[in-house]
């Protein structure tokens, strides 16, 4: 940043240094009205149109950066919102599947003869 202002104070006194060497009187025709000025004041005239034309198109390019890091940031939280209800949804599963491999582990285990009916059939 410090970069920047140092070369637009750079580039604003080497634009005035011109400006003022080329001070004569010029006829400046702009559609259909015709302009006696001085030199230098056309020269920082168009320096301040052009950085005001600058500005302008940085001003149109900012806005459609910003646009476009609110529809990621709306589409990011989206994917977390997805990525949250995947997460809850896989956990709900996970625990049917303990489930149902507990039930069909019941389903396949034989029944062991308890003591009692050990002890009936040796007798």
């Amino acid at each position: 940043m410090q970069k920047q202002f140092i070369f637009f104070i750079i580039l604003s006194v080497l634009v005035a240094i011109f400006a003022i060497t080329n001070a004569e009187v010029m006829t400046v025709r702009l559609f259909f009205w015709t302009f006696e000025l001085s030199g230098s004041l056309v020269i920082l005239l168009s320096v301040l149109l052009g950085a005001l034309l600058v500005i302008l198109f940085g001003m149109v390019s900012w806005i459609k950066k910003k646009l476009l890091v609110k529809d990621l940031r709306r589409e990011l939280d989206m994917a977390k919102k997805h990525v949250e209800q995947c997460t809850t949804e896989k956990e709900q599963l996970m625990v049917q599947v303990q489930d149902l491999k507990a039930e069909i582990k019941q389903m396949q285990l034989p029944k062991t003869p308890t003591i009692q009916e050990s002890s009936q059939k040796h007798e």
